[in-house]
């Protein structure tokens, strides 16, 4: 099935988003902080590719998906890191 809307898709919250309404399990706030008029939020031209690149990238490791500027500030509210940081192993610690 083919759906030209998100918000007609079974399960989506784009429609409580839209509306600026919460419904059960959605609370629009967060989303409608980051975005504002979520409407035109969804009509704006988007790289369909990058942005399924990077929310497979966000699933796929369980990171949120925001920009650098939010993800501190989850960051800092939560105590917790989410942001990837440098691979590989950490750097030992000099005991003298």
């Amino acid at each position: 099935m083919h759906l030209d809307r998100g918000q007609d898709a079974p399960g989506s919250s784009a429609a409580a988003h839209i509306a600026g309404e919460n419904d059960e399990p959605v609370t629009v706030a967060p989303a409608l902080e980051r975005y504002g008029d979520f409407a035109a939020f969804l009509g704006e031209d988007h790289d369909d590719e990058a942005a399924w690149r990077r929310l497979r990238m966000a699933e796929t490791s369980g990171r949120p998906l925001g920009s650098d500027a939010w993800l501190e500030t989850i960051e800092v509210a939560t105590g917790r890191t989410l942001r990837p940081r440098k691979r590989g192993p950490k750097p030992r610690m000099k005991v003298n």
